[in-house]
């Protein structure tokens, strides 16, 4: 009996000698495999839990693992700060680059002539003489969205041909919105700035007596010798966005008889009177500034004054009505440049702007454009009006006050002199 309690004894001795030594040889290993008296198949789930705990790693605290971040973006920072710093010049995806690309814009390369044609309505050389012209009054790179003068151009003519939207143009492009009117509202400023050199009124001696000659060259414009310029004016709707509203305005021209704009007014139509728009004040002024015996020749939404003519409102014997019929084709020259604009700059037909300021610079600017293409003898809108027939000057007569048009004494005087002549 003593010899059996002896051995389990010593059994059981052996058993914690053995296990005692497992776990100072691996202090860092808690499988269950190290417990030979604790199976995995024990019924205690409390000592499972307990095994399984001890298997996973500790968490790190929420600031343990905001600093290993910090730490890493410092890491970051300083490999591309050293990277900066470096000769090599290699960006990688994950390096920002604040560095802004030239806008270059080439529209003659893009498209054919005929689709050219389409969008800008001018031939490719016309293109390029007129912005050999104007290069001269844009910016080499444009700050801050250093587009070379080319693309200002190329823009802002795309802008006015085809009367699309910013928004259309930037996609178009692929250029942002911000830098699309940009580039548009700096030719529009740059080029009405040079309004005295585009658009060009006879004041020399030599300048004038060519106009005169000029129209007398017509020969349905025989009968008035001392034609110096015909006048015209059109209402537009623009829409102001500053204002968020769309107002009603009056263009004012007058051409010469090669249709080429002289003069140009813009006003708001509730405003708008010949004798308050600058011409007519000078004229009002100093009848020096046409050469004596001169005149312009209107429709009747204008004055009846000594230096402008106009039909008669309601003739009443053959002298009257012969008089207005001989007045038709001069005033159809007027009605040929407002349609030949129209035709070239489709924005005329639903003008954009911020203000009126704004919309008074895309005016000068399409009359100084005009005035290019008609230098250049771009044939574009004598073949186009050739296949469409349209008449977009006709205003609505009564644009002046009827009580005004007739009250000029010198001006009846002047018209029943040329109707004796005839």
């Amino acid at each position: 009996m003593e010899s059996i309690l002896l051995s389990n004894i010593a059994a059981i001795i052996v058993k914690d000698i053995l296990i005692d030594n497992n776990t100072k040889n691996k202090p860092h290993e808690c499988e269950t495999n190290d417990f030979p008296l604790l199976s995995r198949d024990t019924e205690d789930e409390a000592l499972v839990y307990f095994f399984k705990r001890k298997r996973k790693k500790p968490q790190r605290s929420s600031v343990e693992s905001e600093m290993q971040t910090t730490s890493k973006s410092r890491k970051y920072i300083s490999i591309k700060d050293a990277a900066s710093n470096s000769t090599h010049t290699h960006t990688t995806q994950y390096e920002p680059s604040n560095r802004r690309m030239p806008l270059e814009i080439n529209l003659i390369n893009e498209f054919n002539s005929t689709i050219f044609e389409g969008y800008l309505h001018m031939s490719k050389m016309t293109f390029l003489r007129i912005f050999k012209r104007l290069r001269q009054y844009l910016p080499y790179n444009h700050y801050p969205t250093a587009a070379p003068p080319q693309s200002i151009f190329s823009l802002a003519l795309w802008k006015l041909s085809t009367n699309e939207h910013f928004e259309d143009i930037s996609r178009k492009f692929s250029i942002t919105k911000h830098v699309c009117q940009q580039v548009i509202r700096l030719f529009w400023r740059r080029i009405s700035a040079q309004y005295e050199a585009l658009i060009v009124w006879p004041s020399t001696p030599e300048k004038r007596n060519y106009t005169i000659k000029n129209f007398q060259s017509h020969q349905q414009l025989q009968r008035f010798n001392q034609i110096f310029g015909i006048i015209a004016i059109k209402q537009l709707d623009v829409f102001l966005t500053a204002e968020n509203e769309e107002r009603q305005v009056i263009l004012q021209i007058i051409c010469d008889a090669d249709k080429k704009v002289i003069d140009c007014f813009f006003v708001l139509a509730s405003e708008y009177s010949f004798d308050a728009s600058p011409i007519g004040q000078t004229l009002a002024l100093n009848v020096q500034t046409m050469p004596a015996g001169s005149y312009l020749i209107g429709d009747q939404n204008f004055p009846l004054k000594p230096y402008l003519m106009r039909p008669i409102g309601a003739p009443s014997d053959d002298s009257e009505r012969a008089f207005n019929a001989a007045l038709l084709p001069a005033l159809l020259i007027g009605e040929q440049v407002l349609d030949a604009m129209a035709t070239r700059f489709n924005v005329l037909y639903s003008l954009e702007a911020r203000n009126l300021h704004e919309a008074r610079k895309i005016i000068d600017t399409i009359c100084a454009l005009h005035n290019l293409c008609v230098e250049m003898e771009d044939d574009y809108v004598d073949r186009k009006l050739k296949d469409i027939q349209f008449n977009w000057t006709k205003v609505a007569v009564g644009v002046i006050k009827k009580t005004e048009v007739e009250e000029d004494t010198q001006g009846r005087q002047k018209r029943n002199a040329l109707m004796e002549y005839y």
